[in-house]
């Protein structure tokens, strides 16, 4: 071989590797990840052109070149050329970055990642976590031994902030129990993963995204540079509403958790964590038994059952909560709940003399209403045919970023408002 063919040949060598082994240093490479299920697929535009396309909440494509020159951003619905929001992300040829997308519908964030991160040594891993749930609030995250009580467990994170991005935490590689609770509180347990493998000298980026009722947590695992894993929660949060006319005496269990223990109405209980999937009821007013089919508990749900009637005709239903917070830092959302026995009429209800309910059938709820806060409401509940309110308040407290449900329950003629925040 001459020379010549040798020159040649270390200068292709020595190309080849200037561009990572067929990537051009000369650009950056770009990835979107969806982390808002509010979103089911976004695209990425850079320069007006869609660069990643159709990408689902949990997913992320591959990487992608771009110019760091012509990086003006977009993140649009799939498919539209409409900017859900617009960014110019600070780019470096030859380096790797995440856009991480997440928020609620019609509140898009947008987060950029570093994935140029050196590796930690062996049997280490450097995790950094994101609060990318906004109605959760200040969160605190614990990585434990499967049996560990939390009760003794301090967190490896504490208060991390929706929106902001974590400093990088160098743990032991392992499989560990991952718990997230509310900030500050070990009882208010929003998060419980029995396996979080976290391998050796890997970087990763730990997202907590919402469950479907807003308190519950889900998470997606990004690796720097490597793929993401989804694991959602095997929660549900439910509750009991006793409001069987006379003081009827309430008794719930739901999937073997006793959840009242012969309660007289009325009576809202506190939530508590349960299994999702198909889970049997046992229900009994005044010790006698009511019948009740199973429920299926979807993950990440909040619940309400109630149980309402008569005695002799006690009947018992569902009701899915939403306990998001309201859209606006400066509301409060509210709602009412219709449990008044042998009541054909359906309920209404206004705050201030404003209609914020109405046609609220029995057994039924009505859709959540958003009220400016105030210390001061006006609350009254009515049914077509009834002169008198069957519920009236004054001076009532509606928080900022509350969420509230008005419970009427018992006998038309001797009906009881229940004002229960939620959250």
């Amino acid at each position: 071989m001459t020379s010549r063919w040798i020159a040649a040949l270390a200068l292709a060598a020595l190309l080849l590797a200037a561009c990572g082994g067929g990537t051009d240093r000369t650009k950056a490479q770009l990835r979107l990840v969806n982390a808002s299920d509010a979103y089911a697929a976004l695209d990425l535009r850079v320069d007006d052109q869609v660069r990643q396309g159709g990408v689902a909440y949990g997913a992320g494509a591959g990487y992608v070149e771009v110019d760091t020159g012509k990086a003006d951003s977009a993140i649009t619905r799939s498919g539209s050329a409409t900017a859900l929001l617009s960014f110019t992300p600070a780019l470096a040829r030859g380096k790797y970055y995440t856009v991480l997308a997440y928020g609620a519908e019609g509140a898009l964030r947008q987060m950029p990642i570093d994935d140029n991160v050196g590796a930690p040594d062996s049997g280490r891993t450097l995790l950094r976590v994101v609060n990318a749930a906004p109605d959760a609030g200040a969160l605190d995250i614990y990585l434990t031994g499967a049996d560990e009580p939390l009760a003794s467990a301090v967190p490896v994170q504490a208060g991390a902030a929706f929106g902001a991005e974590g400093s990088l935490l160098t743990v032991n590689s392992a499989t560990w129990r991952l718990r997230v609770t509310a900030a500050g509180s070990k009882t208010d347990l929003r998060l419980d993963l029995a396996a979080l493998p976290l391998a050796s000298r890997e970087v990763a980026t730990l997202v907590l995204t919402p469950g479907r009722g807003g308190v519950l947590m889900n998470t997606l695992l990004l690796v720097q540079r490597g793929g993401i894993a989804r694991q959602d929660t095997a929660l549900a949060r439910v509750r009991v509403a006793a409001g069987v006319a006379d003081s009827g005496a309430v008794s719930a269990t739901v999937g073997g958790h006793v959840l009242m223990a012969s309660v007289g109405s009325p009576a809202v209980g506190l939530y508590a964590l349960l299994p999702a999937g198909t889970q049997p009821v046992v229900l009994a007013v005044n010790g006698t038994p009511l019948a009740a089919g199973a429920v299926t508990l979807a993950a990440g749900a909040d619940y309400t059952l109630l149980v309402r009637g008569t005695a002799a005709a006690a009947q018992a239903g569902w009701i899915e909560d939403d306990n998001r917070r309201p859209a606006d830092s400066g509301s409060a959302r509210l709602r009412l709940v219709n449990g008044v026995a042998e009541l054909a009429a359906p309920l209404s209800m206004t705050a201030d003399f404003v209609p914020v309910a109405d046609g609220v059938a029995a057994g039924a709820a009505s859709a959540y209403a958003s009220l400016a806060a105030t210390t001061t409401a006006q609350l009254s509940v009515t049914a077509a045919g009834l002169a008198a309110p069957l519920f009236s308040a004054v001076e009532q407290r509606l928080d900022a970023g509350a969420v509230y449900t008005v419970f009427v329950v018992g006998a038309p003629g001797a009906a009881v408002g229940i004002l229960r925040k939620d959250r």
